[in-house]
Order: structure tokens, then C-alpha cells, then sequence
């Protein structure tokens, strides 16, 4: 028997009306039930909160929190957690991450690049919570200067957000820095390029194949990419260091009045067709009268009639966190790729207009969805690709996650803070750039098996972080589990902060038996059965590694701990859970 509130929840909402969970569901079901499709289970209370961690902060939950929301039983808690990851210093520091890939990427390098700068500004947007039409207002409309100044820290990139990398004598100046006027210094010798990024990460269309001849794929011309570019071709950076600079060279973004002649020396080919053509958006509007045509694209873009800008946002973070957008790839708008379910979108992209541009709002919706919660599963027959979400994709963690993740889990921070000292920006700085190297992965594209490269694996396996991670040192998180009395709470422990969840009948018996084998069976280790879990663990056990090997620190601390003569078991069953693919997935 059907209750009213149920009746009403699945009739659709009027434009004004707020968009609900429960109707987007419905409306999904619908299409399930139309092609045949059985979704996925939902997922238990455990994933969720790992999956939730993950998407909105970055970064696993602490052991605590996994506890502690395991054993609450308020009907809420999942609304609740999403809320306070929404509310945390996290999730600006993750969205800060997602966005400096998106559109300034790892390989921008430049003098004129203050890439601390930068992501300070990505970061005061998102712990502020800016609506995102004034953000992309603002970041369109940037002018000023570039950087402080300052040593040769930040041209070798010391961008780590809070950091104060600058000297003394680099104040001068400082009021009138623009951080966000760095991501147009990238583009300052090719506008082409820029007018591609704005259009494919704004709106969602790829103008950029117009750039050399008409597109084959929809309806855009030369002209109109043309014309979209000339919309740039105002702006000057003004040098204002001059000479020999050690840092980041100081300059001025401006718009002159009127384009310029030419681009310098290092201009691209075919410049003159930009500096020539009549400034214009997508959709014809002729911007030849306005003063500053930057501003005027700004606000075509940004305004609630432009039939992309909303929709292309919420088509990126709706893919982001379910795995693939209603139109896909997600910047790829045109009329030969249609959405799936357009007037679900629609009523999206609607919602989102009328909460304000609320990208916490937008989350909030989604992640609250049953659709968000289901747990991954095989390719249905009837929809092998998975355009209709019945079932979650399986995404490895981006790097910075991963990073963070490995970091958290075994306590690290503190070591390498004491440890390193005034070398600590350095080798945190030196820790991304490899991780981001290595894993850098397409974050929209679909992993239907684990694809890691052979350097991938053996910086896991081998690489020294993960190695010094695990070991039994005084400090560290496994110092710390192995104060505990018992086995069972030590190998508990271990699953809590590395997987998110409690140990099954099943990994509990493998493990008790793995680290009560006798020493001299440490051979036999890695060819140990595996336990059971949601995804498989990586067998390859460090079968050489002797941590303790003339090392008369670790000796005496073996002596002294609660673990007994020999921690190594321990310390390799760390290293087994941080390795397995559950734990370097997000599922």
C-alpha cells in the first residue's frame, strides 16, 4: 500500500518546486525498470562513509570516525556526514586539488606562474563556498598582478596552500595580487588554446575542433571559433620586474582598449584571424561595442539563459560522483552525443540555478541519491557501458588521494614533520609531483579492471614511503596498533585504518594465523591464501625485507613493544592492506 508522501514524492516536481532525492531516484528507476535492468545492492554503512570520504574531503576517514559512525544509530547519519565533510577544511583543500588539474593541470610552468598563489585563490573560493557563476566571473574577469614576488621557492613550485613562501622583501605589492589572473598567464602566447579550455571546461563544448577547419563532429565553424577567440585578445601582461629575477617574474594583467597588432615575438600562426575577427559568444551575441570584452563574455557565460553553463557543471560533478555524466565524455555538448535522460538534467541544472549556484547544494543532492550508494557490480547485457547508473564505477584514487590516504593511514605526517624540518615543503612538494606523475588518471573515464603501470606498482610495492610507513617505529600508527592487548584488536585496527571497515570471519582467521606462524615459515607468507574481501588483495609480500636488519633502533623497540620478538608479520600484514586494491580504489 502505497502512503501519500510516497504518492507525492514520485510526481514530478514543478520548475519551482525544490528538487529531491526521492524524485531523482524515481526518476532513474523509471529507466531502469523500461530496460530491463537490475541495479546494483546498496552499499552497507561502512563503504559509504569510505566513498563519501573519499569524493567530497579527498581523503579516507580517520579510524575514529569509521567507529564512531558505525556504531551510530540516528535514521540521519549519512545526511549528517555529508554535511560536516561539506563544512571541513577538507573539502576545500580537495576541491582546491580537483580544480587546479581541471584547468591549470601538472605540466603549466612558467616564470610568470605564482602556482601558490593560484591555489590559494582556488582555495578561498571553496572554503567560502563562492556561488560558482561568481566564480567563474571572477576567475574570467582577473586582472591585476600575478605574484608577490619573492625567492626561488615558488618558481620551483612550493604551492602548498597556507604555506608562506615568500620573503620579506616581497610584501611590495602584495595588496594588489590577483592569484586567480595566473591561470590566464599560461595561455599568454596562444589564445586559441585558452578559448578552447573556457569553452570545454565552462560549457561543456569542444569549439576547440573548429580551431583549424569546420568541425566534423557538430555544427561549429572556424568562424565561430574565431570570433569566440577574439573575445580574448584584449589582455596585456605588463612586465613589471625587470632584469634578472630569481622567483616568479612580476607582471600586470590588464585590457588595453582596443587588440593589439600582433603578440610578440612568440606569436602562433594565424593570430591575425583572432585580432581581426568580431568578437562573439556561441550563440552569435556580438560583443564589437562592449569596452572590455572579457567582461561581456563573462556575464554571456555566467547568466542563468545560457543553455550550457549550467548544465555542464552539473553534468561534470554528477559523473564525478556516479560514475559517468548524462552527456559523456563531459565536455563534449553537441547535438550528434545527446544526454541520457535530458530532462533529468534539465531539472538539475534548474535546481541548481535556483539554489544560488551552490555547488555544496549540488553535492548535497547528489550524494544523497540511492543511486550514489549502490555498489559496484558486473556490466548488465542490456547496458553494457552503464549509462543509466545501475550499478557504481570502480575509480582508482587520484593521486592526491592517494597521497593523503597513505599519509593519514599510517601517521606519517608527524614523522616526516619531525624529521624533515624546514626540508618538510620540499619533500611534500616532491611526494605529489611523483604521485601525480605516476597515477595521474583520466577522472571520467571508466576502470573496468585494475590498469596500474609496472612504475605504479613497484613505487607501491618498493617505493619508501609505504615502506617506512609500515614500519614499526615509535610515532607511528603501527606503533600505536600494537599497543593493543590482543591480536584480534591489532589486526582490527589495521582494517579500520586502512580499509574503513571491520575484518570478516574470514580475513580474521587468514590473519591470526599469519602473524602467529612461526619465524622460520616467513617464506610460506607470501603464498598465504587471501582473505575475503569486496576486492582482492595484491599478493606480492616483501619476501626479502628484513626491517629489523642491523637496525639497533628498531631491535629495541621490538623489545619494548607490546607485539613481542618479532613486529615483521605485523608490519608486512600493513603494508598487505595498503597495497590491496581495496584499499587503492574507491568502490
Amino acid at each position: 500500500m502505497w502512503s501519500l508522501l510516497s504518492v507525492l514524492a514520485l510526481v514530478a516536481p514543478s520548475p519551482q518546486a525544490p528538487l529531491t532525492s526521492a524524485w531523482i531516484d524515481h526518476r532513474i528507476r523509471l529507466e531502469w525498470r523500461r530496460a530491463g535492468l537490475v541495479p546494483s545492492p546498496p552499499i552497507d554503512d561502512a563503504r559509504f562513509l569510505r566513498r563519501v570520504y573519499l569524493d567530497i574531503a579527498g581523503v579516507i576517514p580517520p579510524p575514529e570516525t569509521v567507529v564512531a559512525f558505525l556504531n551510530d544509530r540516528r535514521p540521519d547519519k549519512r545526511s549528517r556526514i555529508v554535511d560536516e565533510l561539506l563544512a571541513s577544511s577538507s573539502y576545500a583543500d580537495h576541491w582546491t586539488d580537483y580544480w587546479d588539474d581541471v584547468l591549470m593541470g601538472l605540466t603549466a610552468r612558467s616564470q610568470v606562474l605564482d602556482r601558490l598563489e593560484w591555489r590559494r585563490w582556488l582555495h578561498r573560493q571553496f572554503e567560502a563556498n563562492v556561488p560558482w557563476n561568481r566564480f567563474v566571473y571572477d576567475l574570467l574577469t582577473a586582472s591585476g598582478q600575478n605574484s608577490p614576488g619573492g625567492g626561488a621557492a615558488r618558481l620551483l613550485g612550493f604551492d602548498r596552500v597556507g604555506a608562506d613562501q615568500s620573503s620579506g622583501d616581497a610584501a611590495e605589492g602584495a595588496g594588489r595580487v590577483n592569484g586567480a589572473v595566473n591561470w590566464y598567464l599560461q595561455y599568454a602566447q596562444n589564445p586559441a588554446e585558452l578559448a578552447g579550455k573556457v569553452s570545454k571546461v565552462f560549457l561543456g563544448v569542444q569549439i576547440q575542433c573548429a580551431q583549424c577547419h569546420d568541425s566534423k563532429t557538430g555544427h561549429w565553424k572556424q568562424r565561430d571559433f574565431q570570433r569566440f577567440t577574439a573575445c580574448f585578445m584584449q589582455m596585456r601582461a605588463v612586465p613589471i620586474d625587470r632584469g634578472k629575477v630569481m622567483g616568479v617574474r612580476r607582471v600586470m594583467l590588464t585590457d588595453a582598449s582596443r587588440p593589439p597588432r600582433t603578440l610578440g615575438k612568440r606569436a602562433l600562426p594565424g593570430v591575425a584571424e583572432y585580432l581581426t575577427a568580431t568578437p562573439a559568444a556561441l550563440d552569435g551575441t556580438d560583443f564589437t561595442g562592449a569596452v572590455n570584452r572579457r567582461i561581456a563574455l563573462a556575464q554571456w557565460i555566467t547568466s542563468p539563459e545560457n543553455p550550457w553553463f549550467a548544465r555542464a557543471v552539473v553534468n561534470r560533478l554528477w559523473a564525478y560522483f556516479v560514475g559517468r555524466g548524462f552527456v559523456d565524455p563531459v565536455d563534449d555538448f553537441r547535438s550528434t552525443n545527446p544526454p541520457v535522460l535530458p530532462d533529468l538534467l534539465d531539472r538539475l541544472a534548474a535546481d541548481f540555478v535556483a539554489s544560488g549556484y551552490d555547488l555544496k547544494h549540488l553535492i548535497r543532492l547528489i550524494t544523497s541519491t540511492q543511486v550514489y550508494a549502490l555498489a559496484p557490480g558486473k556490466p548488465a547485457r542490456q547496458d553494457p557501458e552503464n549509462k543509466l547508473w545501475s550499478r557504481y564505477r570502480l575509480k582508482p584514487l587520484e593521486p592526491e588521494q592517494l597521497l593523503t590516504s597513505i599519509v593519514q593511514a599510517t601517521g606519517l605526517g608527524r614523522i616526516l614533520e619531525q624529521r624533515a624540518g624546514r626540508r618538510l615543503p620540499a619533500m611534500e612538494i616532491a611526494l605529489r609531483r611523483q604521485f601525480a606523475f605516476l597515477f595521474d588518471t583520466d577522472m571520467e573515464a571508466e576502470q573496468k579492471e585494475y590498469e596500474g603501470t609496472i612504475p605504479q606498482a613497484l613505487m607501491l610495492i618498493n617505493g619508501r614511503l609505504l615502506n617506512e610507513g609500515c614500519r614499526a617505529m615509535p610515532g607511528t600508527a603501527l606503533d600505536a596498533v600494537l599497543q593493543l592487548p590482543t591480536p584480534q584488536q591489532r589486526i582490527e585496527a589495521l582494517y579500520l585504518r586502512t580499509l574503513g571497515r571491520k575484518p570478516s570471519a574470514a580475513d580474521m582467521k587468514h590473519w591470526l594465523a599469519f602473524v602467529s606462524a612461526p619465524p622460520q615459515q616467513m617464506g610460506q607468507r607470501a603464498q598465504a591464501p587471501q582473505p575475503s574481501a569486496p576486492l582482492a588483495f595484491d599478493a606480492r609480500f616483501r619476501q626479502s625485507r628484513n626491517p629489523a636488519g642491523g637496525n639497533a633502533e628498531v631491535a629495541l623497540f621490538e623489545r619494548q613493544s607490546g607485539a613481542g620478538a618479532n613486529v615483521q608479520p605485523w608490519e608486512d600484514l600493513f603494508w598487505a592492506l595498503l597495497n590491496c586494491s581495496e584499499f587503492q580504489f574507491n568502490h
